[in-house]
Formats: structure tokens, sequence, C-alpha cells
């Protein structure tokens, strides 16, 4: 005792004050007080287990519609309805550019399919915007955009949104992206480690869905792995891109390891590229990745 108090009259001699000697770090970007890192912790679901009789369900999907270069909304809102899905994912998606003929197209989606619909922005194109969007049978809320590192290629980002489903205990937080499509993978690694950054903060029920432009292994995939689960078992074959005779994984869906979810199905047609009524190669260069989960683990 008598040492600290020797201590403070030393700086209190100097013109250090008490208050500023005991909150020296108070205003560290990683100080207990202001850490984002903590915030988020402490506003994270209670953990809870589900029989698989009891677990909630939901079926999703992920899907690179290709901006209607290879079909039109009409098809593609066929093939959607044919997933029959709580959720659908869509990547390359322009809203009232020119080559589109001044198509919103994410919102002719919704019309053609009585689904609700969010749009994240990722560039201004041809007169009007490309980007990501969400499809839900359920309102979608609270969306959001993250830029990803791009440097002078073109803008990537995420794009997040919620949505309530009937028996899930939380809003089930959706994350969509599509990354640089570099054969060398810097870019997608830079671009994959902002994400994690910015999604390990979302607490609560997480799914992340996208076309990754990378294959199971790689160092894309390998950085996600850190912070997301690939739904897809190693012995099925995801093979989704190119649509006709499909010959790399690319498109992906994975869950958040604070969660554990049981795999009911998984399809990706790419045996014959027929599926549930649609030929899938004449609606996108990309076939689906459609899922089916119950969640076991919350």
């Amino acid at each position: 005792m008598r040492s600290r108090h020797a201590l403070l009259i030393t700086l209190l001699s100097l013109g250090i004050s008490h208050t500023a000697w005991a909150s020296t770090d108070g205003g560290h970007a990683n100080s207990n007080a202001n850490s984002r890192e903590v915030a988020s912790a402490l506003g994270g679901l209670k953990n809870k287990t589900y029989s698989l009789e009891q677990a909630p369900k939901i079926r999703v999907a992920s899907f690179n519609i290709a901006a209607g270069k290879v079909s039109d909304m009409t098809a593609i809102a066929k093939a959607i309805k044919a997933m029959n899905v709580d959720v659908v994912a869509l990547q390359e998606v322009d809203k009232l550019t020119g080559r589109s003929g001044k198509l919103d197209q994410a919102e002719e989606l919704a019309k053609l399919t009585g689904m609700h619909v969010a749009f994240g922005r990722a560039i201004d194109f041809d007169g009007g915007e490309y980007g990501l969007a969400f499809l839900s049978k359920y309102p979608l809320h609270d969306s959001k955009i993250y830029p990803l590192p791009s440097g002078q290629r073109e803008q990537r980002i995420a794009f997040s949104a919620q949505t309530d489903v009937p028996e899930f205990p939380a809003p089930i937080t959706l994350i969509n992206t599509h990354l640089d499509t570099k054969e060398d993978p810097a870019m997608r690694l830079d671009q994959v480690r902002e994400l994690n950054d910015r999604t390990i903060e979302m607490r609560g029920i997480k799914l992340l869905f996208g076309d990754m432009n990378d294959v199971p292994g790689s160092v894309t995939w390998t950085e996600l792995s850190r912070y997301w689960n690939d739904i897809m078992p190693k012995q099925q074959d995801g093979r989704s891109w190119p649509a006709e005779n499909a010959e790399i994984k690319v498109d992906y869906l994975f869950t958040g390891n604070a969660q554990r979810w049981h795999l009911d199905s998984l399809t990706v047609p790419n045996a014959s590229g027929d599926w549930n009524g649609i030929h899938w190669p004449a609606v996108s260069d990309h076939l689906p990745l459609v899922a089916e989960l119950r969640l076991t683990e919350q």
C-alpha cells in the first residue's frame, strides 16, 4: 500500500492525475469498455439443443443467375419455384441495366415467385446496378452491405439480411457473397478475411451463401473454414460450374460454427442437368445448390 501511495505522489508531482493513471487503456480500441468483440460476444443466443424430431427446419439455396444472360426472368422464376425453398441467395443480379432491358431483376423475380426480396448493390453498371439478392418466403429486414477489399478489380461485397422463419428461436442472419475470379487467390483471401472479421461479430443463427470462385481445400475455402462449416459431405459431388458438364465446385452453403445442423438433403443437379422438371443448364451457367437443414444446436 505504501509503495502504491508513493507512486501516486510521484505521478501527481509530474502532473499526471490519478484518473488518467487509473484509465490509461480506457480509450484503446481493444479496451474492455469499448471493445466491439466484447459487445458482440455478449449478444449471442443461449445454447440449446434439439432432438431431430423437434429441430426447426429450413430449406435454402444458393444460385448464380448470370444476370439473365443464359435465359430470362420467367425461366429463372420457374426454376426457383421448382426448388421449393424458404430462402434463395442469388448472385450476379442486374438492376435497371441496359443489358437487361432496364429491368429490376430481383423485383421481377419476387413478383413472379411471390417471395420477399432484398437487393445489395455491388457496383454501378451499364446505366444501372449489379449485385446480390435474397428471395424469401418470409419478410426480410435489417439488410446491410459490407464492401470487401477489391483493389483495382471489380468491387465485391458481402450482403446480409435477416428473416424470421417459423419455429426458429431467433431471426436467421443470411450472408451472401461473390468473390474475385482471378486465378491468383490473394484477393479472395483478403476478401474472406474481411468477411470473417465482419461476420464473427454477428451473433445468433447465421448462414453463408455464395459463389466463392474457388474449390474445396483451396486457401479461400480453408480460411472460410476457420469460422464456417461447409455443409457438403466430402463424398458428395458438388461440381456446380459450368452448368453443362460441370467441372468444379465454386458455389457453397456454410453454417456458422456456433450452431450444429442436421443435413436432410443436398442437391446439385450435375448428373444430367435435369431435376424437378427443370433442365438447369438452360437457366444459368451455374447449377444451384439446394439444401434442407434441421437446427440441432443453436
